[in-house]
């Protein structure tokens, strides 16, 4: 009688708390159990990245290097200190982040000259303003990955609400003129489109008022995600800065004319919030589901240990592990101590797309067993065909889970048109649609509803619409919900 292969039950003895009961519980364990940062660092808002997590976070970075230099976007360093004279020079950034900043004094001095950067117009700009002289010296397209300090009195959440902001991007341009500037932010926006893929999410993308633009900015477009508790996160932004930095910067240039102009500009930021709604919108109560194009590790190779057949099992998952690297996949054999059980539920855990399992049925058979983290779907493939259906599977899996996002968002938006369903709407967890003139008058009225509720941007309507608010037609709808 054939002896049975080991018992392989996942093993939930540390089980995380539902995602769906308790989601601010769930996020803040699975950063820990999957291994993605440590928070016991001593200053609140600050922690550490351990190497899983960072790995995760640098792939999300590879992808913005790549896209941005492929765009002629070039990538530079600036301080972290900005000298307090730097910081002053344009009045209303000042007035905007002096009561959030790091001051900095330094050795005997009697008082903090510098500040650690906010954002880095105050580090960058006095240096356009040696770099630019003629039209010729135009346009400049840069960006650096960096941390930045503010000093958040708010509670604080790792990844989200941070005082050390960590993997950090900021994109500065500087053009002859303003269409210029908007084609330059149009292409920033498609790019984000591109990152927001291969993070298999999709957000809403809105065009904020004038008065809740980035200080001295004159447009911004910006992404939101929807959280699982029908939170709004904003992730990410694009800002028309118009002439008004390179006027207080003193950023000129001589035009072909002669004529001494100001330099048109545009930013754009964002960093390890990315990763946040990676966590956030795919993990599940098992742990982490990364996407495949992010992923620190694309499949795992775990043996099922039978005694006599041990070292043919090993061998055979070293193999595999193999065959998989030389194809350039982020393949890991966990030949470690710990039960298979046990191994199943760790990398789970993790996020892990694939696992592969090799026991005493998959050698006699010439196959393996391969495992879909997203839906846990179990098949037999033979050794042959690993690489052809783990390819396809992996991109498969990546489709898989933006159609997801893209449902669940699509199913978390509610359109109306009676402001009295607003605060309902918003409460059930949903972000309202409705039509807005894009007066301040009436966006006043929407925060008045309720605190935390407010309209967090607007995009053109399909069709003629009213404002939920006066009733005046218009053609633009806003988005309300309750934010960050």
């Amino acid at each position: 009688m054939p002896k049975k292969e080991p018992e392989v039950q996942n093993q939930q003895s540390n089980q995380l708390t539902a995602k769906k009961q308790d989601f601010s519980s769930w996020y803040s364990q699975i950063l820990s159990a999957a291994e993605v940062i440590d928070k016991r660092y001593n200053i609140k808002g600050m922690f550490v990245w351990l190497p899983y997590g960072y790995k995760a976070m640098l792939n999300i970075k590879a992808i913005w290097d790549k896209l941005y230099q492929e765009n002629g976007i070039k990538e530079m360093y600036f301080p972290l200190l900005i000298p307090k004279e730097y910081a002053e020079i344009n009045d209303s950034w000042f007035k905007g982040f002096k009561d959030e900043a790091f001051w900095v004094k330094a050795g005997s001095e009697k008082k903090p000259n510098y500040i650690l950067r906010p954002t880095g117009e105050p580090a960058m700009y006095p240096m356009f303003k040696l770099w630019t002289r003629t039209y010729s010296d135009l346009p400049i397209r840069i960006y650096e990955t960096v941390s930045s300090f503010r000093y958040e009195t708010k509670h604080t959440r790792p990844l989200i609400r941070d005082r050390e902001i960590t993997v950090w991007y900021e994109i500065h341009t500087a053009h002859e003129t303003k269409e210029e500037s908007e084609k330059e932010a149009k292409l920033h926006e498609e790019i984000q489109k591109q990152i927001w893929k291969k993070l298999a999410i999709n957000p809403i993308i809105v065009q904020k008022p004038g008065w809740e633009c980035f200080p001295g900015a004159i447009g911004a477009v910006e992404f939101f995600n929807i959280m699982p508790t029908g939170k709004i996160m904003e992730n990410g932004s694009i800002n028309l800065l118009g002439q008004s930095y390179s006027k207080k910067f003193e950023i000129t240039f001589k035009d072909k004319k002669g004529k001494i102009q100001n330099p048109w500009m545009v930013c754009t930021g964002n960093g390890a919030r990315l990763l946040a709604a990676v966590i956030a919108i795919h993990g599940d109560d098992k742990g982490l589901i990364i996407p495949p194009e992010i992923a620190p590790v694309k499949i795992v190779i775990i043996p099922i240990i039978f005694k006599k057949q041990e070292k043919e099992i090993i061998t055979k998952v070293k193999q595999v592990q193999q065959q998989l690297k030389k194809a350039g996949m982020e393949a890991e054999a966990d030949l470690g101590q710990e039960s298979p059980g046990s191994k199943f539920y760790n990398w789970e855990l993790k996020g892990v797309p694939i696992r592969i399992e090799i026991g005493p049925r998959d050698i006699k058979n010439k196959s393996v067993t391969m495992v879909r983290r997203d839906t846990s779907q179990k098949i037999t493939v033979k050794e042959k065909d690993i690489m052809t259906i783990a390819v396809k599977t992996l991109a498969d899996i990546q489709q898989s889970l933006l159609k997801k996002a893209e449902k669940l968002t699509q199913e978390k938006i509610k359109k109306i048109t009676n402001k009295k369903e607003i605060k309902t709407a918003v409460e059930k967890g949903f972000v309202v649609q409705a039509g807005w003139c894009g007066s301040g008058k009436c966006w006043d009225k929407v925060k008045e509803i309720q605190e935390g509720i407010e309209i967090f941007g607007s995009q053109q309507a399909n069709t003629k619409t009213t404002c939920i608010i006066c009733s005046k037609p218009c053609s633009q709808v806003g988005y309300i919900g309750n934010t960050y």
